[in-house]
């Protein structure tokens, strides 16, 4: 178990990295700066980090929350509870302003692919997971592609916060998630069970 001061310095040190990943992208953040910000000595970052990149992933993991997978019998209260989760979240909306960066950097810089492809597997887990247990139910085709189903939920609000830099709004959410959950009903041969 680390110690409360050691948590205190790890703290310190990942609001730090976050906070310098935001303002200055991946080229602004360094052991100095990050040290500088922080009050955390080098030494301390290099033995609890081991280097700077390992520093980045550890900070944007902490940006990571955890949710359960919704299970309410419905394709489209699941994915509204999925929704709601990740609004409610300031984990998730600190992710949001760093996804972009940490794309960016993973364009040229390949040790950060690994990290964003982490990142996003486990963004698109609950919505896959939910879409799994439609299929089950019968509201979605069994043999429906699910990374393409994934993408027909979150694509929408990828392009308007990431390309258009423009916020979701809840008439935006709701038309995005009643379109989706539509579009991923008419996968199905014959009449669609009732949700």
């Amino acid at each position: 178990m680390a110690r409360p001061r050691s948590e205190a310095a790890n703290r310190a040190a990942i609001d730090a990295t976050v906070a310098l990943l935001v303002a200055e992208g991946i080229e602004g953040v360094s052991m100095e700066e990050v040290s500088a910000r922080s009050g955390v000595a080098k030494s301390t970052l290099y033995r609890h980090f081991g280097g700077r990149e390992e520093l980045i992933a550890a900070a944007a993991r902490v940006c990571q929350a955890e949710f359960a997978t919704p299970d309410t019998g419905s394709l489209d209260a699941d994915l509204r509870a999925v929704f709601d989760a990740h609004q409610a979240s300031y984990e998730e909306e600190r992710l949001n302003d760093l996804l972009p960066i940490l794309l960016d950097g993973a364009r040229r810089d390949p040790t950060f692919e690994s990290l964003v492809e982490e990142l996003l597997e486990e963004r698109r887990r609950p919505v896959r997971t939910v879409i799994q247990l439609a299929q089950l139910r019968g509201e979605v085709a069994a043999d429906l592609d699910l990374d393409s189903a994934v993408a027909v939920v979150v694509g929408p609000f990828t392009y308007r916060k990431m390309v258009l830099r423009q916020p979701v709004t809840p008439e935006f959410a709701e038309l995005v998630l009643q379109s989706a959950a539509a579009a991923l009903r008419a996968t199905v041969d014959g009449p669609v069970p009732a949700g």
